[in-house]
């Protein structure tokens, strides 16, 4: 599950990046590549934080039985 959880952010960093890239090569600009990068590592600290919750509230439901 850890690396799944780096895989997520990371993979989310790249999909910012490459996204950015695709704005500023259509703009002729450099911030959209920082814009993305950032809102990238948001949208993957997000996911992977989900993870988290999803597998805790499905451990704790396993200790009752």
């Amino acid at each position: 599950m850890i690396s799944q959880l780096g895989l997520t952010v990371v993979g989310g960093a790249l999909v910012g990046y490459g996204i950015g890239y695709g704005v500023d090569s259509l703009t002729d600009g450099r911030a959209g590549r920082l814009v993305g990068i950032l809102f990238g590592l948001a949208s993957g600290l997000w996911a992977a934080g989900r993870m988290i919750v999803s597998v805790l509230r499905d451990d704790g439901g396993d200790d009752e039985g």
